[in-house]
């Protein structure tokens, strides 16, 4: 997982989780992802200190390992995960667009 997200910061604040903070620089909007145990929690987030409660299918999604149909079509969990990053990095990149547009300067 480490060598594919590798743009940003990696963090471990408990011996069951591990947390992947990726901002572009002089961005506000960036992705959080939270690997737990056997789930992970992709995040865009506006701030590393930002936090969602009962957040939006667009802003925060969770990716749980593969189901039976998924693993016979060779599905793995680093793909979901590899793909919701992709869409989240997409939602923090028209976030920080949308916040160039309306900046004064």
């Amino acid at each position: 997982m480490q060598r594919l997200l590798d743009i940003g910061v990696w963090s471990r604040p408990t011996d069951k989780m591990a947390v992947y903070l990726e901002f572009e620089p002089d961005k506000t909007w960036g992705i959080r992802v939270t690997l737990y145990a056997h789930t992970a929690r992709v995040e865009a987030v506006n701030g590393p200190r930002c936090t969602w409660y009962k957040a939006p299918n667009r802003v925060s999604a969770e990716v749980t390992p593969p189901n039976f149909l998924e693993r016979v079509k060779g599905i793995t969990f680093q793909d979901k995960l590899m793909e919701e990053v992709a869409n989240k990095r997409a939602v923090a990149r028209e976030e920080n667009l949308k916040l160039e547009a309306t900046d004064p300067l």
